[in-house]
């Protein structure tokens, strides 16, 4: 556990869960590596459970060679940290739970969702509860004014626990490069035998450059020196490892949102920006990445708000043939929130006018912006003017 230890939005309903969680006895926390999933679990554990920690490779060995015997001494309640490294494992642990109902009677963390998922669809399907965890939320932090460059400090200093409050910008350099390493390493090559480490590299760092963009795969795989098809494959790694969050385009039909190009966008802004080369974040702000930076990050806060209140949302973005757009529609308790996310005050005629788009579930939209402030103020007749503390979405 750190030394320091920031309350995490998830807490109180792991520590008390209500019906949703009651269902389940098998709770499976996934997310990025480093964001306090094991720390957060302990945190929550009473007394007695065990921690088993797959990080060790004495453990996984022992618990890949005969997952039935490594199996047999251990009885819930229990917690599996990074369960992907012995996927074989969930078979025993199936059996586990159908005698032990009891709600979180297993508690299991991954950091990949391609390696896990796969077995649990299989496996677990019906006892295990999906959660999600990401790195801390500016709610979470719950420091620091909302202007620009005060805006941008806590923007770089990313969302991982371990650099919140590190104002000497070689370590946070050092930690993130670190992290970076290790992920291809570790993670990508060890997991998913990928031989083209540099090309790779690289690969993540023109997805960096390109956040809050709309993905073109043609484009992105010539500048990486792969093939189209390998940057798609890869885009779905970087997915899967919750790094990056792809956006459909709006269609009211839903199938139709997948065969046109989405919108990526890295989950941690802040890391995005390390691996663009920003390495201040008043560089950042005006630099040419600034813009791109600060509508990530404002929908990587976005994503953690309902995530981590065990609540389900659709995100997609719209746009018409003419090039009128919204940056991101939220799809929430049956009604769909329109955001536009601009650094400075926006000028009412470069809103489009939601009465022509004519759907009757629209809420009004809400313009983000670190010129607006926590109460809206009406900036043309359709769209409100607020800061990023002030983004309201009904109940959430």
């Amino acid at each position: 556990m750190p030394i320091h230890w920031t309350p995490r939005t998830l807490e109180p309903l792991l520590k008390r869960p209500g019906r949703a969680l009651d269902l389940f006895p098998v709770w499976l926390l996934l997310g990025p590596r480093q964001v306090g999933k094991s720390s957060l679990l302990n945190r929550c554990a009473t007394a007695g459970r065990r921690a088993i920690d797959l990080d060790d490779l004495d453990v996984r060995a022992r618990a890949n060679q005969d997952p039935e015997l490594f199996m047999r001494g251990v009885t819930p309640p229990f917690l599996i940290d990074e369960i992907q490294y012995a996927p074989q494992l969930l078979s025993p642990i199936k059996r586990i739970a159908d005698r032990a109902a009891a709600p979180g009677a297993v508690w299991l963390t991954g950091s990949q969702n391609f390696a896990v998922m796969e077995g649990v669809t299989e496996t677990l399907a019906g006892r295990a509860a999906i959660i999600n965890l990401f790195g801390l939320s500016d709610e979470e932090k719950g420091r620091g004014g909302e202007d620009p460059a005060g805006y941008f400090r806590r923007l770089a200093e990313s969302s991982f626990p371990k650099l919140r409050g590190v104002e000497d910008a070689a370590a946070r350099e050092l930690y993130l490069s670190s992290y970076v390493q290790t992920y291809i390493e570790r993670d990508v090559r060890e997991l998913l035998r990928i031989e083209k480490r540099r090309e790779f590299e690289i690969f993540l760092k023109m997805c960096a450059l390109r956040t809050a963009q709309i993905v073109n795969y043609d484009a992105l795989a010539k500048d990486a020196g792969v093939s189209p098809a390998t940057a798609k494959d890869w885009l779905g790694l970087l997915e899967d490892s919750f790094l990056i969050r792809l956006v459909e385009p709006f269609h009211t039909n839903r199938n139709k949102r997948l065969i046109k190009s989405p919108k990526l966008h890295f989950i941690d802004a802040g890391l995005a920006a390390h691996l663009a080369g920003w390495r201040t974040p008043e560089s950042l702000r005006l630099g040419p990445m600034g813009g791109a930076a600060f509508e990530s990050h404002v929908f990587g806060q976005i994503l953690r708000r309902f995530r981590h209140r065990l609540r389900e949302v659709e995100f997609s973005f719209w746009r018409t043939r003419d090039g009128q757009e919204i940056d991101l529609l939220v799809e929430a308790s049956g009604r769909c929130f329109p955001v536009e996310i601009k650094m400075g005050r926006p000028q009412a005629r470069s809103l489009p006018s939601l009465k022509s788009i004519a759907h009757p579930n629209w809420a009004r939209g809400q313009v983000v912006s670190l010129s607006g402030g926590r109460e809206p103020v009406a900036v043309a007749e359709d769209w409100d003017l607020v800061s990023p503390a002030g983004l309201r979405f009904a109940d959430a």
